[in-house]
C-alpha cells in the first residue's frame, strides 16, 4: 500500500490528497533549504578540513559567548549549518559533523523548530544516523513541550525510519501531537492508523471515536465509523489481519 494510505483504496482519496500536499510542502522546504545551502557553500568563506570543527565548539560554551545576541549567533550558526550541509551534499554525501552542528544551533536557539526538523530528517535520511536524528528531535520536544508541530514531526520521523518504520513510537508521538497546539489537523487520524497497525486496537478505536465526535467533515465521520466497525469485528472474531494495512517504508530525500 502507498505511503500513509488508508486500508481501503476507495476511502483514501481525501486523506491521500492532504498527504500529497504535505509531501509537496516538505519537498519544497527541502528544496528551498538546499538552494540556500548551495548558495552558502559558495558565498561564505570555507574552512579547511582541519578547521571545520573549529567553527563548531560545544553549544554550551557558545551560548554564554553570545552576550545577549543569541538571535545573531543563531543566524550565523544556521548559515554555517546549511553551508556544511550544502557543501557535503554536493561533494561526498558525508555528514560526519552534522549532528554536532545542529546540536550547537539548537542550543543557541532552543525554540528554532525548523532546525530540529530539517536537522533530524537530514541526519536520518541523508546521514543514515537515525540515533542522532532521534536525539535531535527529542531535544526539540524537550525544549518545546507544547509544540504540536515537533511532536507530529517526531511521529513522522519514526514513520519513515530507514530500514523499517517504528510504528509504536510513531503512534505515540502522533497521539501526543493530536493533544497539542500547532499540530496538523490530521494528527489524530495518523495516530489511529499507526495504533491500528501495531495491534493496539482499543486505543485505535478510541481515537477513531474522537475523530467521529469532533469532526464536522462528513467523509471523516463516515470513515471513522467504518474503521470503528472494522476494529470491533476484528476484536470479536480475533481476526486482527482485517484491520491492518500493508505499509511500505518511504524514504525522504532532501534535494
Amino acid at each position: 500500500m502507498s505511503t500513509l494510505a488508508l486500508p481501503a483504496v476507495g476511502r483514501v482519496r481525501p486523506l491521500r490528497v492532504r498527504m500529497m500536499v504535505a509531501w509537496a510542502l516538505a519537498l519544497a522546504l527541502g528544496t528551498g533549504v538546499f538552494h540556500v545551502a548551495d548558495f552558502a557553500s559558495r558565498a561564505v568563506p570555507h574552512a579547511s578540513p582541519l578547521e571545520e570543527l573549529a567553527y563548531y565548539p560545544s553549544g554550551k560554551n557558545v551560548r554564554p559567548m553570545t552576550l545577549g545576541h543569541g538571535e545573531v549567533a543563531a543566524d550565523i550558526a544556521w548559515l554555517r549549518a546549511v553551508q556544511y550541509y550544502g557543501a557535503h551534499r554536493k561533494k561526498d554525501n558525508r555528514f560526519d559533523h552534522l549532528a554536532h552542528i545542529f546540536d550547537i544551533l539548537t542550543t543557541i536557539a532552543p525554540r528554532f523548530e525548523s532546525a530540529y526538523v530539517f536537522g533530524a530528517f537530514a541526519l536520518a535520511q541523508e546521514g543514515q544516523d537515525f540515533p542522532a536524528a532521534e536525539k535531535l528531535i527529542l531535544k526539540g520536544i524537550e525544549n518545546n513541550p507544547r509544540s504540536g508541530r515537533l511532536a507530529f514531526e517526531a511521529g513522522f520521523l519514526y514513520y519513515v525510519k530507514p530500514n523499517g518504520r517504528d510504528l509504536p513510537h510513531a503512534a505515540e508521538y502522533f497521539e501526543l501531537a493530536s493533544r497539542l497546539p500547532g499540530a496538523p489537523a490530521s494528527a489524530r487520524e495518523f495516530a489511529a492508523f499507526a495504533h491500528q497497525n501495531t495491534g493496539s486496537l482499543a486505543v485505535a478505536w478510541q481515537l477513531w471515536q474522537q475523530v467521529r465526535n469532533s469532526t464536522t467533515n462528513q467523509y471523516l465521520r463516515e470513515l471513522a465509523e467504518k474503521e470503528m466497525a472494522r476494529i470491533q469485528t476484528a476484536l470479536e472474531t480475533r481476526r486482527f489481519e482485517l484491520v491492518k494495512a500493508r505499509l511500505s517504508t518511504p524514504r525522504v530525500v532532501l534535494h
